[in-house]
């Protein structure tokens, strides 16, 4: 199959989608021969071929398990390929019942006491323990809610993303590489790229020549196109000062601005980040303080709501544990990884795609007054007595980071109040 193929759209049909946008189009297959100079009436026997297009449909963002244009080929009937076009309409009825019968199942799985623990078992149950990050990738996954403050005369206010970002920051072997490569492939549009291995450019947007046309045109990069998804980015630490600083717009304000070559727009780059970076010197060292052994600049790791160190630490029965796991791996049967019930991978990813899509927890008063608490105790863990200048230990990015967490908390229980339970 190609890789790209070229569209033509008229009239009211331009501008009608940004980059990133997943799109279902209707055209008709033209092919014209190819002129050897725009000024000139000669033209080549070479015909090329593109798309006239009659119907653009942006296609919903329909998460996960639910989104067709990601369906492995192979395993479900598409529709529209047995019959041709005609089987759209019978398969509608069809998909409606079997969207209720997830959805019912999905209900009652989220009933459960234990869904926390259960949905953190079933992600990458192939790595062992590490339970807290699972915990806190899980709440990634599922992302508070997005919203714009409307006071202050005409809404329209700022926007508040709800996306949650992860970094994991360990000694090497502790499988964060693992982790990473699982959540790429449950996330719905999850972009997996590596610090040495990306450029400030092609994590946002380059400009290229259209073969064409001979204009400039843009082309998105890994953000821009992994909108409303999960972004992957190992080996975090060896990035170079120029890609990062790409990141610190992108993790706050959600958009990718640009300014080349004559191209001046702002792009929706909605994205949760998920990165995982080794300590100074590959090794984390315990007498240094945290600061010193992550070499990150603090207005970037300020922007992280989680931060967690995975530590190789000796200890034998825990060593022994793991070992056996390992091993297990190994053998010839499939043994029972993980523990005894976990969801598959396509269930996990409806359960996730259907929490997002549907439910939009808001805060209670007692949540809120909890919330406003915790912060008041971080502020002041920073009051040393001893010490002249105050150390400010929190920010209101950490009161906005835990509200952000207590909502993903509130919708992994398909709740739509935020309780005290969740804080």
């Amino acid at each position: 199959t190609p890789h790209t193929v070229s569209l033509s759209v008229y009239d009211e049909l331009v501008d009608v989608s940004k980059p990133g946008d997943r799109l279902v189009v209707t055209g008709i297959f033209r092919s014209v021969p190819v002129r050897v100079n725009p000024r000139q009436r000669t033209i080549k026997s070479l015909f090329k071929t593109f798309l006239d297009v009659v119907h653009v449909r942006l296609g919903q963002d329909h998460r996960l398990g639910l989104d067709k244009s990601t369906r492995p080929a192979g395993g479900d009937h598409m529709p529209g390929i047995g019959g041709v076009g005609g089987a759209e309409e019978e398969e509608s009825e069809g998909q409606e019942t079997r969207k209720a019968e997830l959805e019912a199942k999905l209900r009652e799985l989220s009933q459960r006491e234990d869904i926390y623990d259960l949905l953190s078992r079933s992600l990458a149950p192939s790595v062992w323990s590490m339970d807290d990050v699972k915990k806190g990738i899980l709440l990634q996954l599922f992302g508070g809610t997005n919203k714009s403050v409307a006071r202050g005369g005409g809404g329209g206010g700022p926007r508040y993303r709800g996306d949650i970002n992860v970094l994991l920051v360990g000694d090497p072997g502790t499988s964060k590489s693992q982790i990473l490569q699982y959540v790429h492939k449950l996330a719905p549009r999850g972009v997996y790229t590596s610090g040495k291995g990306s450029s400030a450019v092609g994590l946002t947007a380059y400009v290229t020549r259209d073969p064409d046309s001979k204009q400039l045109v843009l082309e998105s990069g890994a953000l821009v196109l992994s909108d409303g998804g999960v972004c992957c980015i190992d080996e975090f630490d060896k990035m170079s000062e120029a890609t990062r600083s790409v990141l610190h717009e992108v993790m706050e304000q959600q958009t990718v601005s640009i300014a080349k070559a004559g191209i001046i727009t702002t792009l929706n780059a909605r994205t949760s980040i998920l990165a995982a970076a080794n300590p100074v010197g590959s090794k984390y060292d315990v007498n240094m303080p945290i600061t010193r052994n992550i070499d990150l600049p603090p207005t970037l790791i300020s922007r992280f709501d989680l931060l967690y160190l995975v530590l190789d630490q000796v200890d034998e029965t825990v060593d022994r544990k793991l070992a056996q796991h390992l091993v297990g791996l190994y053998l010839e049967d499939a043994p029972e990884t993980g523990g005894t019930d976990v969801l598959p991978l396509d269930e996990l990813a409806a359960y996730i795609s259907y929490a997002r899509a549907n439910i939009n927890p808001t805060i209670t008063e007692e949540a809120g007054d909890e919330l406003v608490k915790c912060y008041v105790q971080l502020r002041s863990v920073g009051e040393d007595p001893r010490a002249s200048e105050k150390r400010i230990t929190a920010t209101t990015r950490q009161l906005e980071s835990m509200v952000r967490l207590s909502e993903a908390h509130a919708r992994m229980r398909f709740s739509v109040l935020v309780e005290l339970q969740d804080v």
